[in-house]
């Protein structure tokens, strides 16, 4: 057998990631060692026995081998929690295609100098009023008692909870995080949206008390390691945030909640672009723990695998006391121009929110688009204002100035084409602020709220905006997606849908999908206490399918018809798919090198049956930033051919080029 060796961190800290030594593994040790493992290592000029972690086994040496020194012993075989977050790391570096390095920082938490007088941060949330979570209804009951059955003897599963919106579903997650804690384990609960950890924070406060910690990144690194430090000592027992907060050093970890868990916030937009509910799930079989999926509209991956029988299918399909799903309207945008109506605002929701405001209730408007307007064009000679960096117009704001919503390139409005010269140059298009403007303009006695990327830069934003309306400051709130995601507003009886057709076309085929669970998740706004809800949907394409179900509010009508459709083009949750994204700053290199990388990938298939590939190809958006992008798909039944092919390509090396990947599995275990 070739001799083994171990790359091996002596300081763990996320500042030391990057200082990596490499050790001779011993022939006793060989078949035992494993990443993650803490061992004791000769170190310095005096080696001086010092304790490390493996965070790589590999059969090539780094540097001479007469010069190596070998490691001593195994200091501990069962995995501490940092050995687990760097068998985590190991799991996203092997799955994800990134370095050990990188995924190594995704999960360590960064040492900050912290002012002890500081309180823990947060947790200045709205005021609920919630009532006791133990008056659950049949439903709920029969779930949280199957799942203090299981735990109680030691079986640990995937649960997919579906329920309709408003059917209780946080009352669940407390029921069983309560099981949880009686047993001394901690519980990390994921929300997609900061905005969401708030009004979570502010649920479990009544029954958990100042036993939270909260992660998020709006937190200064200090804020964030000072959390961590308390999960640490176990000054916590509940663990809720973001993404991020599946990294939090539990070594008691009992439970993983990922509420909303069909959001695409859970997967990350940067390498290594990891899905937090893939890697919750890794992390839960490391720590011996349960995982909750909690949804109205799960993903298609999730309640396939549910289908499967992978996962536990729990349902909720009932609103508790009786409340009713709300009424659901579709209003078709081409005969309300027929009719003469040019506003973006229909009859119908223009009657219902005269009604609602004069009854002293409250609406959400929903469009998932932020700006005034959506580009600018001269009506001379058709010339789109562009941004000078990225292949994207730019979206008019309120104040006067263009911004691209990619880079962040602003500028202002030009008063004159600068193609043409033509003074016919205009905004075009809708945005949330055009549309907060028309309906100050229409409803001057309504009191209104806007909810975008725009209004929470600033910290405590996001909280600032929800208490205001939550305390009925506001008839109306005005917002992209963040304000459909889980809020619960008692007074709302009416949800508008503005351009709901808006995400159905985008080069993505996951868009029917997104539009679907955005526009059920919107409509679930309405009506969560005693009042009737109401919801009108605007739309163009009122025949789609992504819209028609959402009328029906039938999920399963929904995925077995997009099931149909990625059935027949071969895409998850049926098949595997790997995106390659090719990037570099010289446009004909590129073309040049992502047609060598193809060639290379298209030998590989030769080779191995079942492998699709499309591209290479120009992205969707070929320029961010000067950085020019074009894209390989790879599709195959075969999980382990993908990871064949991203290992290639791991260590690629040509200058001024770079490569991300982007993988989409069926079922990884």
């Amino acid at each position: 057998m070739s001799q083994l060796y171990a790359d091996i961190i002596i300081d763990i800290s996320h500042e030391a990631i990057d200082k990596t030594f490499q050790y001779k593994i011993p022939e006793d040790l060989e078949d035992v060692l494993e990443v993650g493992m803490q061992v004791f290592v000769p170190f310095g000029q005096y080696n001086k026995r010092r304790k490390g972690y493996v965070i790589g086994i590999t059969d090539r040496a780094s540097f001479e081998i007469d010069k190596m020194k070998e490691i001593s012993d195994i200091s501990d075989k069962s995995l501490k929690i940092e050995g687990q977050l760097i068998k985590l790391a190991f799991f996203i570096h092997t799955n994800y295609g990134s370095t050990m390095i990188n995924a190594l920082k995704v999960v360590m938490p960064v040492k900050e100098r912290i002012n002890k007088k500081a309180p823990a941060f947060i947790t200045e949330a709205p005021d609920f009023n919630m009532e006791q979570v133990d008056s659950l209804n049949e439903e709920q009951n029969k779930i949280v008692d199957e799942f203090k059955q299981d735990f109680s003897n030691g079986i640990y599963k995937t649960y997919l909870l579906h329920g309709i919106t408003g059917s209780g579903k946080t009352e669940v997650y407390i029921n069983c995080i309560r099981k949880v804690i009686e047993q001394h384990r901690q519980a990390i609960v994921l929300v997609p949206e900061i905005a969401l950890t708030y009004q979570n924070v502010a649920r479990f406060k009544q029954y958990f008390g100042d036993r939270i910690a909260v992660v998020n990144s709006r937190q200064s690194k200090g804020e964030r390691y000072r959390e961590f430090e308390r999960v640490k000592a176990h000054e916590v027992d509940v663990i809720i945030g973001p993404r991020s907060a599946l990294f939090a050093p539990c070594d008691n970890l009992g439970i993983i909640v990922i509420d909303e868990e069909h959001d695409a916030a859970y997967k990350s937009d940067q390498s290594p672009k990891y899905h937090a509910r893939e890697v919750a799930l890794e992390r839960a079989r490391l720590a011996g723990a349960s995982v909750i999926l909690g949804s109205a509209t799960p993903s298609m991956e999730s309640y396939m695998q549910a289908k499967l029988g992978h996962y536990k299918l729990w349902q909720l399909s009932a609103r508790p006391k009786g409340a009713a799903l709300p009424d659901v309207s579709i209003v078709d945008m081409r005969e309300e121009l027929h009719l003469g109506n040019r506003s973006i605002i229909s009859s119908e929701l223009h009657n219902a929110i005269e009604k609602c405001v004069e009854k002293k209730e409250q609406i959400m408007l929903f469009i998932n688009r932020r700006g005034y307007n959506s580009f600018v064009s001269c009506r001379e000679c058709g010339e789109v204002i562009k941004c000078p960096k990225c292949d994207v117009s730019l979206s008019l704001h309120d104040n006067g100035f263009m911004m691209c919503h990619y880079c962040g390139h602003t500028e202002r409005k030009p008063k004159e084409c600068p193609k043409c010269r033509s003074k016919m140059i205009g905004g075009f298009g809708t945005g949330t602020q055009k549309v907060e403007q028309e309906i100050r303009k229409l409803f001057p006695n309504a009191k209104t709220l806007r909810m975008d990327k725009d209004t929470t830069t600033r910290k405590g934003s996001y909280e600032s905006i929800i208490n205001q309306f939550v305390n009925r400051k506001a008839d109306i709130l005005i917002g992209t997606q963040m304000i459909v995601k889980g809020h619960d507003f008692s007074n709302v009886t009416l949800v508008g849908i503005l351009l709901a057709d808006i995400s159905l076309f985008s080069n993505d085929y996951r868009s029917g999908e997104r539009t679907f669970d955005l526009l059920t998740q919107a409509a679930g706004r309405a009506g969560r206490s005693d009042k009737e809800g109401r919801v009108v949907i605007q739309t163009y394409q009122p025949e789609h399918y992504a819209i028609a179900t959402v009328k029906k509010q039938s999920y399963e009508d929904f995925f077995d018809m997009e099931l149909s459709y990625r059935r027949l083009m071969k895409y998850p949750p049926v098949y595997n798919m790997m995106v390659m994204l090719i990037t570099s700053g010289d446009y004909d290199f590129l073309v040049k090198e992502s047609e060598n990388i193809s060639k290379k990938i298209k030998t590989f298939s030769e080779e191995h049956v079942g492998i699709k590939i499309i591209g290479p190809a120009d992205a969707s958006i070929v320029r961010i930033n000067d950085i020019f992008r074009r894209v390989i798909y790879i599709k195959s039944d075969d999980l382990g051919r993908l990871r064949k092919i991203r290992e290639t390509f791991d260590n690629y090396e040509q200058d001024g080029i770079s490569i991300m990947f982007d993988v989409n599995p069926v079922n990884m275990y």
